[in-house]
């Protein structure tokens, strides 16, 4: 009896070390398919957004058409490295298939944020380099990808934006345009001289660099608040200034007003005891 279990393992291993030796080239074969496959990618890839930016100048584009051709690539590869270990290809697509269902069902918000993302370059919403307004989520837009897109906040940190959010929201693209409006307002003291106010005004917005001459600067008053006449100016700069403008200008009409004797007020709050009607008051006198 044990010689005969003896004799199985031998026969079974004798058969283990035959299947073995044939399939070991199988292997290696499909491990340099897919080697060879992921530097083949890399390089497509590389070509291909270099054609694309070249023929095009869109570099959003040819970032995500990069992406593409990878993936596919290395999808072909694995398959046809399968194909070389004995797998059936109609086998390979039956499993494919079945899985795509699976994946599409489990990751259909990923799958979601892949049809978007192809939405995004094909629509030009907004390209690489572009700051948008997302959500009161300002950035620059680093990179446009198949799932996501990454932006840079002004303070420098990285954002990891979902495709499908920037499709189903609202988007403001800062700097699509060369030239932005700004509207400021400067409150006065009721007291100060309102011609002198806006004499000043008109004088520092006309007069500094950032500010463009056409359409001219316009000064008016704004509203009459409690405390306050408040004034509005209202001009246009370069989009590249719009936020040193904002820092510069505010700081310079501080400056200057308080040269000029234009006094800015603050909440103030007056208060008056008449005594006739206080009677704690009476009796302390």
């Amino acid at each position: 009896m044990q010689e005969k279990i003896e004799a199985k393992i031998i026969l079974l291993t004798d058969k283990f070390i035959e299947w073995l030796i044939g399939f070991i080239p199988h292997l290696i074969s499909a491990i340099v398919i897919m080697v060879c496959g992921y530097y083949i990618a890399r390089l497509f890839s590389k070509y291909t957004e270099q054609a694309i930016v070249k023929t095009t100048k869109d570099e959003t584009l040819g970032v995500f058409l990069k992406n593409v051709v990878f993936v596919g690539i290395l999808l072909l590869t694995f398959i046809t490295a399968l194909t070389n270990l004995g797998v059936k290809t109609t086998s390979i697509i039956a499993v494919l298939g079945t899985a795509g269902l699976a994946i599409a069902l489990s990751l259909k918000d990923s799958l979601s944020n892949l049809a978007s993302g192809i939405i995004l370059v094909i629509l030009r919403r907004f390209n690489r380099g572009d700051t948008i307004n997302v959500n009161s989520i300002i950035g620059k837009v680093d990179s446009i990808n198949l799932f996501e897109t990454k932006l840079t906040t002004p303070d420098n940190q990285v954002i990891i934006m979902p495709n499908s959010l920037l499709v189903s929201s609202p988007i403001i693209n800062v700097n699509i345009n060369s030239t932005r409006r700004m509207d400021l307002i400067f409150g006065i003291d009721y007291g100060s001289n309102l011609a002198k106010a806006k004499q000043i005004l008109e004088e520092i917005f006309t007069q500094d660099e950032l500010v463009l001459e056409d359409p001219m600067p316009v000064v008016g008053v704004h509203a009459l608040n409690a405390s306050s006449v408040d004034l509005l100016v209202r001009f246009w700069v370069k989009t590249e200034n719009y936020f040193q403008a904002n820092i510069t200008l505010p700081q310079k009409v501080k400056a200057t007003f308080e040269q000029q004797g234009i006094e800015i007020p603050y909440n103030k709050l007056d208060i008056n005891i008449n005594p006739a009607q206080t009677p704690l008051l009476e009796g302390k006198k």
